[in-house]
């Protein structure tokens, strides 16, 4: 008996030292790269991944633009002059201004008709896609800065973070390859590199149980966002995978 386990004692430190032989070749002529080089860390694929949710910014103090004209009429002994439109970019009537409710006269085609004004009476810089429509600002939780509107489709919003020095974008600029970053100058819309957060407009998880077939259930009980549940929903849809599988991926 002791002769055999004295027999296995020694074929384990044989094998023991085969094994530290194995591992000091593997780390002497396979070196690990880093993780920037593996194609599953591409930018291709960052459309698969979860950000970061936006940062929600305090609403603005609702001002009256009477009152703040009558302010500049005291203090300057003058009347604040409407604004005068020149150019082919005039700013529609249908625009107020959402700080102090000010008329399109007063307002400033502040970009050459891309979308950005400015009220002559409170100095508020406004995009009539997403803050004139919105009670908050989305904003780049990298940044900082306040996202834009990029699509509107029938239950989200996909907001955009622009700022061409948000660290994220320079990071992931930075970490595409030379075949990559050829291949981005050509099609940009393969890669995700600016900041995307989509907004959901609908809960999931109010769910009509007549509607459904007989099997079904409702989805009360996940513990689950409806953020989450619409990424999984986007996973499905988008990119064909299973359901089993994108719950993983959130």
């Amino acid at each position: 008996m002791e002769s055999i386990i004295t027999l296995l004692l020694a074929h384990i430190q044989v094998l023991n030292n085969q094994i530290k032989y194995l591992l000091f070749f593997i780390a002497k002529n396979i070196p690990l790269k880093s993780k920037q080089h593996y194609d599953c860390y591409s930018p291709k694929y960052n459309k698969l991944k979860v950000d970061n949710l936006p940062i929600l910014n305090t609403p603005i103090k609702k001002k009256n633009f009477k009152i703040l004209l009558n302010e500049y009429f005291i203090s300057n002994g003058k009347v604040l002059k409407p604004v005068i439109h020149r150019g082919k970019n005039t700013v529609p009537t249908s625009i107020s201004c959402p700080c102090c409710d000010a008329p399109s006269d007063y307002i400033y085609d502040n970009t050459g008709g891309r979308g950005q004004f400015l009220c002559k009476v409170c100095n508020t810089h406004f995009n009539k896609n997403n803050y004139a429509s919105l009670h908050f600002d989305f904003c780049c939780p990298h940044c900082g800065k306040p996202l834009s509107t990029k699509k509107e489709r029938k239950h989200f919003i996909i907001h955009r973070c622009r700022n061409p020095k948000c660290s994220f974008y320079l990071n992931n600029l930075d970490s595409l390859s030379k075949e990559d970053l050829k291949e981005f100058e050509s099609n940009p819309e393969r890669f995700k590199l600016h900041y995307i957060y989509r907004e959901f407009k609908i809960d999931f998880f109010k769910v009509d149980l007549h509607s459904l077939p007989q099997n079904a259930s409702s989805l009360a009980f996940r513990k689950f966002s409806p953020h989450i549940m619409g990424l999984c929903l986007t996973y499905l849809v988008n990119c064909g995978m299973s359901c089993l599988l994108a719950p993983f991926l959130v």
